[in-house]
């Protein structure tokens, strides 16, 4: 392992254990599921352009509806019941224990 690849693991460890700090300040102001499907929201807008631009339009759609059904549900419980339940949790544990 490289320099860089050591400092892009510490920046993304930096990043993710922030994000349980915002976690612990928004919670409480914004509720867990709003919270949480906002931080879906601008994930999905900062990658919907990253794969528009790779796929292109017809394929990206032609697979989106070929396969719909299937990504509903691996982001459902990959990513919306997880992130909600962090959320929940973010309301009565500490930033640090979280």
């Amino acid at each position: 392992m490289n320099r860089r690849h050591q400092f892009e693991f510490i920046l993304l460890a930096a990043i993710w254990s922030a994000s349980f700090l915002f976690m612990r300040v928004a919670a409480p102001e914004f509720g867990p599921v709003p919270l949480m499907l906002m931080r879906c929201g601008i994930g999905a807008a900062v990658l919907l352009p990253i794969a528009w631009a790779r796929f292109g339009s017809a394929r990206l759609v032609g697979r989106g509806r070929e396969q719909g059904g299937r990504l509903f549900v691996a982001g459902l419980f990959n990513s919306a019941i997880p992130f909600v339940l962090f959320g929940f949790a973010a309301l009565t544990l500490s930033a640090g224990f979280a």
